[in-house]
């Protein structure tokens, strides 16, 4: 079967579509990406077949001048400024893009696109999320909307995912249309979708989904990629990692900020205040780049995989990919959400006992995250709890799952 993956997000919500795409081909399947044109190295280092988007992300963008450090709402608003510009370009080159192939799969990013393509081109579309959407439930708030109030209980949860639902939609509702009539001709809702299953990359024992609702969805586990066979560890690492006493990885992937080396000293006082070392990871512009000190080892960043059971904790930023990265390796997590699905992943963090209630970049200060480092170095119910939900996730294989799902397919 010919397979294309549209995905268009920020570099931690690219990956995961990469390792579902090299497990697709590792099955026998053809593989596209349709992506941006900055992560083509990222699939073809995989040995997938890469159709480029032309320009930056939106996302990417919004890390990059320091929105998405303002919150949900602000980021929202950029996307809708920013994005209707690219929706029709992004159209036409998806389209010329997917000629030929049996079938079209994504998450939002690649369905803004992707679900009027594959419609115009009579193929159907599975969703692929790596967040809970489009299924409502009682049991947790929505991704957009994890402060609901706890007094609104059920019914309050379920009112959330349907207004998420709307807020996730709301920037691309209209230029989708747009795009729709002038691109490709069509009007009217998009069907591609229709009847297809679902797919969701992550693990049913981090969120688990209503069932018997007549929709059929399949929570398969997380789409992880691992370090490559030539990957080596930097000098110096090991070494450091190996040394006596507690150490973290900090570290906010695609985040950036609008004064990174504030930041950077706040997490070099919060980590000395609570008496242990860390790994900075300096991702995009979240952190500054500092020089390596007996209790520092700075990197712009590092397989996950091979990073995170290697620490004591993880201080994220909350991106669907890295908490999961996290809950595999079965340590606890401190989550400084920034915007969109972080704040209810970091929820999650919490209502599981993988970590104590999430702080907001907004409100973070040196003091808040070093008693947070504290409490959570010295929680042994909380690395216990960590350590077996670990165990957990990593008997899954979201790949082998999910690849299971499309092979029906054909």
């Amino acid at each position: 079967m010919r397979v294309a993956i549209v995905c268009n997000d920020t570099r931690g919500g690219i990956q995961p579509y990469v390792a579902l795409g090299a497990g697709l081909q590792q099955a026998g399947h053809e593989v596209r990406a349709v992506a941006p044109a900055e992560f083509a190295g990222m699939f073809t280092a995989a040995g997938l077949t890469f159709k480029p988007l032309s320009g930056p992300t939106g996302t990417e963008q919004q890390s990059a001048t320091g929105v998405a450090e303002r919150g949900t709402i602000a980021s929202m608003r950029y996307m809708a400024r920013e994005l209707p510009a690219r929706i029709h370009v992004w159209t036409r080159e998806t389209l010329e893009a997917c000629e030929g192939a049996d079938l079209l799969t994504g998450g939002i990013g690649g369905m803004v696109v992707g679900l009027s393509v594959a419609e115009k081109l009579g193929k159907p579309f599975v969703q692929a999320h790596l967040q809970p959407v489009g299924a409502p439930t009682g049991s947790y708030p929505g991704v957009l909307l994890p402060g609901m109030p706890r007094w609104l209980g059920q019914p309050g949860n379920y009112i959330s995912h349907h207004l998420s639902e709307a807020a996730l939609w709301m920037p691309f509702k209209g230029v989708m249309a747009s795009a729709r009539w002038e691109v490709l001709g069509l009007t009217g809702r998009p069907s591609a979708a229709d009847g297809q299953p679902v797919l969701y990359g992550f693990s049913r024992h981090v969120v688990p989904l209503p069932a018997a609702d007549g929709q059929d969805r399949h929570v398969v586990g997380y789409w992880t990629l691992p370090a490559g066979p030539a990957w080596r560890p930097p000098p110096g690492l090991e070494d450091f990692l190996a040394r006596a006493g507690q150490v973290v990885s900090i570290g906010f992937g695609s985040m950036a900020s609008t004064d990174p080396d504030t930041v950077t000293k706040l997490m070099l006082g919060a980590i000395r205040a609570a008496g242990v070392r860390a790994v900075l990871l300096s991702g995009w512009g979240g952190l500054a780049s500092v020089a390596d000190a007996d209790d520092v080892f700075c990197a712009e960043n590092l397989p996950h995989d091979w990073l995170f059971p290697r620490v004591a904790a993880v201080v994220h930023h909350g991106g669907a990919g890295t908490t999961g990265a996290a809950i595999r390796a079965g340590v606890p997590a401190i989550v400084v959400p920034f915007a969109v699905d972080q704040p209810f992943w970091g929820a999650r963090v919490a209502a599981l006992g993988l970590g104590p209630m999430p702080l907001p970049r907004k409100q973070l200060t040196q003091q808040k995250l070093a008693d947070a480092l504290r409490r959570t170095l010295a929680d042994t119910a909380m690395r216990a709890r960590a350590a077996a939900l670990g165990v957990q996730v990593r008997a899954e294989d979201g790949i082998s799952a999910a690849v299971e799902q499309y092979g029906r397919l054909q």
